[in-house]
């Protein structure tokens, strides 16, 4: 292990997550440099970093630390790119897309005419979601058009202008659950099932989703990491749903993953794993 290796974890909301990553960096003897870059200015000289570990809520902010470090010289986990790619669900279906991996039916309608006619395309009942955000935030459920007419006028209300833009996808009628990976380097360390609370129809987390253990079966485990390379991921998770026959669709791709419930669904000690691929990757 390179006794010298400093790893800097930028955030700028500092969470549990974020803890245990610089926890189980100095356990393993690393230097740990942590930067919260709401209060930090950055140069484009070479910090005193070997790699930075980016963990900012905010996507572009997430985005803009990665690139600034890269192109100081410095490695980040994730890359801008994949930040970028797996930030956006519009930018995310084109790579999952191209990749050859199944999605749910999609159209994305750039303003509110174009919506209209992407929900159209796409068929009731479906989900609209801006195409940037997390934690279910602003993602409707569409069984009507009157819905959809509420969602618009609500949307074009907001300021920022990606916000105005429609990702609509078909809505699938989930058992009760959808799947989340974590891919780290070219391995899937964990599974789960989130099982939506009795009182919404989303299975986030953050909204009171019950996390469970899930099985990592071949499909499965080939899907996360198809899904993962598609956007250059090293450290990711990936939203699977399944269907009433069996089959798997890609939903969405994280490139600053949370995974606290992941540990308590599995007991897989997730910053470890993360460490050790950070010091396996920095020897090459």
């Amino acid at each position: 292990m390179p006794k010298n290796l400093i790893v800097e974890i930028a955030f700028d909301m500092p969470r549990l997550e974020e803890k245990m990553l610089a926890k189980a960096a100095a356990v393993k003897g690393l230097e740990v440099k942590l930067t919260n870059v709401r209060q930090q200015a950055f140069g484009l000289e070479k910090p005193s970093i070997d790699v930075s570990l980016v963990r900012c809520v905010s996507m572009y902010s997430a985005v803009h630390t990665a690139a600034l470090r890269e192109g100081a010289g410095v490695r980040a986990v994730n890359s801008s790119s994949t930040i970028l790619y797996s930030g956006d669900k519009i930018l995310t279906v084109s790579r999952l897309k191209a990749a050859g991996l199944l999605l749910p039916r999609t159209a994305v309608g750039l303003d509110s005419d174009a919506a209209w006619k992407a929900l159209e395309k796409v068929g009731l009942p479906a989900v609209d979601k801006p195409p940037i955000g997390s934690w279910g935030r602003l993602v409707a459920l569409l069984k009507d058009l009157e819905d959809f007419k509420l969602v618009v006028e609500h949307r074009e209300m907001l300021a920022s202008s990606h916000m105005k833009t429609h990702f609509i996808q078909e809505y699938i009628d989930l058992p009760n659950r959808d799947i989340r990976t974590l891919i780290v380097g070219d391995e899937v360390v964990a599974a789960m099932y989130r099982y939506r609370p009795s009182n919404d129809w989303r299975t986030n987390i953050a909204l009171g989703g019950e996390p469970a253990p899930a099985f990592l079966n071949d499909e499965l485990i080939e899907i996360s990491l198809r899904a993962a390379k598609a956007v250059g991921g090293e450290v990711v998770s990936v939203d699977v749903f399944e269907t009433v026959d069996g089959s798997y669709l890609v939903n969405e791709v994280n490139g600053v993953p949370e995974f606290k419930g992941l540990m308590k669904a599995t007991s897989v000690d997730i910053p470890e794993k993360v460490v050790n691929y950070v010091v396996r990757s920095a020897r090459c």
